[in-house]
């Protein structure tokens, strides 16, 4: 399981879901050294239900969200070292564009410089038609919308300036500037002071509408102070206890979504979207990766009827190897760990021996555990030693 694939960008609040291009290279490259080779989603579907034929070394590589980066770089990449993969996507945030923008085959062939290639973004339908025609990039669905949504009436924050925590609340505002959140600044479209309320992911929940009123009010408040009430440690309190006051005067207007509102957002979730993949690209959208692993009964259901042969998710389920006599109708998938964290701190990227070490385990091969804690051990050694020396520097 990837995500992105690029250069970094340290403002970016999942910054840790981008693979470097050569991390990416890399791991690729040790793939087909070690005789790994290419499989697609519908392959490794047959080999679990009817026992087709399929290598024992059969990896197939999937790609989260469609970013443009994969189109600028893990594209170019995979058909160069003859690998395969799929994209899954979701409808709402396809860029609009209708050119081409450069990857890595126009620096190959001298048409432009890799300082000209621009990656941040999402995937324009030009370039899932090209990449899927191509045979190299498979195009499956992502769910349509991939966003969060409030889930009770519980304010755990509010808006403020420079906040980038919650871009899905821009999102739900401004669903035709979704494919842009990543090169603009779109904090301007929810008001400061917006309250922010308990959340999880749009198929994980029943939806809360919120007390307009109350925003009303708390919008009001914070546009009566000015920006500068920002300035205060203290503002947060102040929200809150201007939450208080107001709920002690007028109670909570708010209300959940009922059950026939639910399942019309599901439908459109996993029906609607798979409808639009499949005109727009002119082909049949089989399988579906459960945006941040969230679904239900109601939703699989739901899944089944949109007519959907298998669903993925981050399982990582230590016990599924996806193999015939296993459960075709979900598929087990492992991360890239592209990236090695030590309580929630970036300590190193990881190398290619690191990767294949965690392949190996995700194949039932437990030995490979003790290998990865040794890299571990190795990656927190050098990042200790690096800081020591950095600490004896001359200021």
């Amino acid at each position: 399981m990837y995500h992105a694939v690029g250069p970094d960008n340290p403002e970016w609040i999942w910054n840790h879901l981008i693979t470097p291009i050569e991390v990416f290279d890399k791991q690729i490259k040790i793939l087909l050294k070690k005789g790994f080779c290419p499989a697609t989603l519908q392959e490794l579907y047959n080999h679990m239900k009817h026992n087709s034929p399929i290598s024992e070394k059969a990896a197939v590589l999937t790609f989260d969200d469609g970013y443009l980066d994969n189109w600028v770089y893990a594209y170019p990449l995979l058909k160069k070292h003859g690998m395969k993969g799929t994209i899954f996507v979701n409808p709402d945030f396809i860029d609009p564009t209708e050119d081409y923008r450069p990857n890595l085959e126009d620096v190959w062939s001298g048409r432009c410089t890799e300082e000209d290639l621009v990656s941040r973004g999402f995937l324009s339908w030009h370039e899932m038609r090209k990449m899927q025609e191509s045979g190299v990039m498979d195009i499956q669905a992502h769910t349509m919308s991939h966003t969060w949504y409030f889930c009770s009436d519980e304010v755990v924050d509010f808006h403020y300036p420079g906040n980038n925590q919650y871009p899905w609340l821009f999102w739900n505002v401004r669903r035709d500037r979704k494919s842009y959140y990543l090169n603009e600044n779109q904090e301007h479209f929810v008001p400061y002071g917006t309250p922010i309320y308990q959340h999880g992911r749009s198929l994980g929940v029943r939806r809360y509408f919120e007390d307009k009123e109350l925003n009303h009010y708390l919008v009001d408040f914070v546009r009566e102070q000015g920006v500068v009430f920002f300035e205060n440690r203290d503002w947060r309190n102040k929200l809150f206890h201007e939450l208080e006051l107001y709920k002690s005067k007028n109670g909570l207007k708010g209300r959940y979504e009922t059950d026939e509102e639910q399942n019309d957002r599901f439908r459109n979730e996993l029906i609607e979207s798979k409808k639009i993949l499949e005109e727009k690209l002119k082909k049949k959208v089989d399988f579906l990766c459960w945006a941040g692993g969230a679904f239900n009964e109601k939703t699989l259901k739901i899944a089944q009827e949109a007519g959907y042969l298998s669903t993925t998710s981050f399982y990582n389920d230590k016990n599924k190897k996806n193999t015939f006599g296993e459960d075709p109708s979900g598929i087990n998938r492992t991360g890239c760990v592209s990236e090695f964290r030590w309580r929630n701190k970036f300590i190193s990227y990881t190398g290619p021996d690191y990767f294949i070490a965690n392949v190996k385990l995700f194949y039932g091969k437990k030995i490979y555990l003790w290998m990865i804690r040794l890299y571990k051990i190795k990656y927190l050694m050098q990042y200790f030693i690096m800081r020591l020396f950095k600490r004896g520097e001359p200021r």
